[in-house]
This record gives structure tokens, sequence and C-alpha cells, in this order.
């Protein structure tokens, strides 16, 4: 990103980046009621290997159901996942949006490469219309591998018709960006709308 450049092609990561998703706002307040022991739920109930599979594209009722039989006494819990991922979902990060925008507008292409299951990604989609304005998205659930595994990376490369050297990845997470830098793509690890703002300005994408 050594000057401004109408080829330059954005990819941009979903949660985090572009939306907000937070397991505390839904979970937080149950086990506030319940005093159940959040941490052994997320630990080794609900941990971070079944929000993976997710991603990865098992299907959730199935995971959910096969988690209610293994741990019948988080049953509620478990199922309220499901029921009520929604309220997970806290909405878009505008300013994000807003500079996507403004890429458009400059001529630049934008993609979305996400890890996030498929069912989530069609619950999610008609809350955010902006999704519309994307030339294409790639989600982990997919094709089964998940960010920062770089095959997921060469793929984007191959459906998205991109050069490396004109592609700039942004994602929340610093070794999501590191793979992609590896794979000769220019990275930027996003901490909020204002700081991408300034760093595209500062390189006069902007």
């Amino acid at each position: 990103m050594d000057m401004p450049d109408k080829e330059l092609v954005f990819v941009f990561d979903m949660a985090g980046v572009l939306v907000e998703w937070n397991q505390q706002a839904l979970f937080d307040p149950l086990f506030d009621q319940s005093g159940k022991d959040r941490d052994d739920f997320f630990k080794n109930v609900f941990g971070h290997e079944v929000q993976t599979a997710i991603s990865a594209g098992q299907p959730v009722e199935k995971l959910i159901s096969d988690l209610v039989e293994k741990f019948p006494t988080w049953a509620s819990e478990i199922l309220t996942y499901w029921e009520r991922w929604d309220e997970m979902l806290i909405g878009a990060i505008d300013g994000t949006v807003s500079v996507v925008g403004e890429l458009q507008e400059r001529g630049h292409r934008v993609y979305v490469l996400g890890n996030w299951g498929r069912e989530e990604f069609d619950r999610a989609r008609p809350r955010f219309g902006f999704l519309e304005n994307f030339e294409d998205i790639l989600l982990s659930g997919d094709c089964g591998i998940l960010k920062p595994d770089p095959q997921i990376f060469a793929l984007a490369e191959h459906r998205f018709n991109l050069v490396p050297e004109k592609t700039v990845f942004i994602d929340d997470k610093s070794e999501n960006v590191q793979t992609a830098i590896s794979k000769g793509w220019n990275g930027i690890v996003f901490e909020n709308p204002r700081q991408l703002y300034l760093v595209l300005m500062e390189y006069g994408i902007l």
C-alpha cells in the first residue's frame, strides 16, 4: 500500500469488524440470575470447540441436541444458545460500514472472509442490508476451513480473483492478519472504525 491505487481490493472480516457479536450479552444475565457457574459451562460444556464446529459448518441443531444428551443438567443453557442466538448479535459496526461505502465510491472491490457457519449467516443476513453491497462473501461454514488456516486465504484468492499485493485484509485478530501477510497480502489489524479510517487516510486511500 505504497500509494493510492484503484486496483486495491479490500477483504473484511465480519464479526468484530462489520458486526458486533457478543455471547456475554445473552449469557451473563442468565448466569447472574441462576447462580450457576458460567466458567464451567463455557469451559467444559459449550467450549471453544463447539463454536468452532458451528463455524466449520456442522449443523447447529444436531450439535445442540448432542450436547443436551451429553450434559442434561445444562439443557436449558445449551438450548438457549440457538433459541436466542439473535440476542448475541448486537448490531452493525456503523463506522466500518461507512468505510466500506467510501471504498466502493472510490471504485474499490470489497469482499467478506468470515469464520461463520452458514446457518448463523443466513439467520443474521436479513438484519444487515449492507452485506448485499459486497462483491462476494466466503464463509468458513461453506468450506469447512477456518481462519487463520492458509487454505481459506488460498480459496479466497481463487474465488475473488485476488492479486495478493493489491489485496488489503482487515481483521480484528492479529493471527488472521499475519496469515494474510504471509500470503503476500497487505493487512490491517482492526481496532475500531476510527483507527481503520485513519490508517486508510495515511496511505492516501481515503
